[in-house]
């Protein structure tokens, strides 16, 4: 047997840091906290904070009401929600149809308002409202053209109480008649608009028969009813009855009083 060996010590293993590993996740621990950081700050200082509003497209409306409407002196620009600062708008004041809302970075909001456009009036039982081009009674916005058109409803006591008074439709078709120049291409000048809820709308002009169209339904029909009705009683002997009203409501069965 050969000489005795010696025993041998068996080494520990080596121990191995994962230095990279380390260093990655402590990369990814600063930067976000810098994130965080850097938001809060953001969020909290002074450097993204509306400071002005520029406010376009007001003539009616006070500039200062509408920026005062907004409510975002010194809010966030980051956190600024749009919507709600429109529908606010819009909601305060009766003479803003529509608002849009925009940053301005860094400290800055624009504010554009489209106000309501009187069309014209809407009388009834003494009262003079002004309406829109849509029928709608308006409290406020810019003012009717010098020469706006009134209708007249002559309304029954219980339309009175219930509150039915107005009539979108009736609104709209004076505006296109007026628009088209129906009656003044046909050489006649009206003087009045008249409307009642179980009959609609009479147009009323000087030297010529009252016009008594109802709704706006077949209204290119009615229209050249009407002017077919006009040219005829226009070429008629002086001794032919006299017509005091066109009724174009029943379709092709025309009827003259």
């Amino acid at each position: 047997m050969g000489p005795a060996e010696r025993p041998r010590t068996r080494q520990a293993p080596a121990l191995r840091i994962p230095w990279r590993r380390i260093g990655f996740v402590s990369g990814g621990v600063l930067v976000a906290g810098l994130l965080t950081y850097g938001s809060a700050w953001l969020l909290t200082s002074d450097a993204l904070r509306v400071r002005q509003v520029d406010v376009v497209g007001a003539q009616v409306v006070d500039p200062a009401a509408v920026a005062a409407a907004s409510g975002v002196g010194n809010d966030s620009m980051l956190t600024l929600n749009l919507a709600e600062v429109e529908t606010a708008i819009a909601a305060t004041l009766p003479a803003v149809k529509s608002v849009t809302v925009t940053r301005e970075w860094p400290q800055g909001v624009r504010v554009e308002v489209i106000e309501h456009q009187a069309w014209g009036y809407w009388q009834v039982a003494g009262q003079l409202l002004v309406v829109d081009v849509e029928g709608h009674v308006l409290e406020a916005s810019r003012p009717a053209p010098a020469d706006a058109p009134t209708i007249v409803e002559v309304a029954a006591p219980r339309d009175l109480r219930e509150g039915t008074v107005g009539d979108p439709d009736t609104v709209k078709m004076v505006a296109r008649l007026l628009a088209d120049g129906v009656f003044e291409r046909n050489g006649v000048q009206t003087t009045g608009f008249i409307f009642k809820r179980d009959r609609g709308l009479t147009v009323l002009a000087d030297g010529a028969p009252a016009a008594v169209f109802g709704d706006s339904s077949n209204y290119e029909f009615k229209v050249q009813a009407l002017e077919a009705v006009l040219s005829q009683l226009r070429t008629s002997d002086a001794g032919s009855p006299q017509v005091a009203e066109i009724d174009l409501r029943f379709g092709r069965n025309v009827v003259m009083r």
